[in-house]
């Protein structure tokens, strides 16, 4: 039997060629985090079973004053959607009440889990699964809180 040539056979096979050399490679998003209104990110690979890329801002206005001096602590920082862990790529620098090093897991409504790292106060130490924050137009569930006082940290 001799291979067609119909035009419509070959457009078939070359959809179906480029489709399945697409799925080899994995989804890249900029990733970054930073706490003022410029961030520069850095373009990372994505696991298999991640199939989309995603972008939060988050604005938080506090009633109260706040010490913002930092207090020579500092965390591991990280933050995921989607997970119920994430790894640090970078360092909190804490301010003011922030004595603790905080990871926290949970759920952003409607539904879509979340984990972070970073500075706490000694009362985010005490948070209770179930406990719901408001966190800019977001109101976040607590799932689990675990806190670590660095070892020859003293504040003044």
């Amino acid at each position: 039997m001799k291979p067609s040539m119909k035009p419509e056979t070959f457009l078939l096979a070359s959809t179906l060629l480029c489709t399945l050399l697409g799925l080899g490679y994995p989804l890249d998003c900029w990733v970054c985090i930073s706490p003022g209104p410029f961030c520069q990110g850095t373009m990372q690979a994505c696991a298999p079973e991640e199939d989309t890329c995603m972008a939060a801002i988050y604005e938080t206005h506090r009633a109260f004053r706040r010490n913002l001096t930092e207090n020579g602590l500092r965390c591991p920082s990280c933050f995921a959607f989607l997970k119920e862990t994430c790894t640090p790529t970078q360092e909190a620098l804490c301010v003011g009440e922030e004595t603790r090093c905080v990871t926290m897991t949970g759920l952003m409504h409607p539904g879509i889990r979340f984990a972070a790292q970073g500075c706490g106060t000694e009362n985010t130490c005490h948070s209770k699964p179930g406990t719901l924050v408001p966190s800019g137009s977001r109101l976040l569930t607590i799932k689990k809180t675990s806190c670590l006082k660095p070892p020859g940290f003293w504040q003044g």
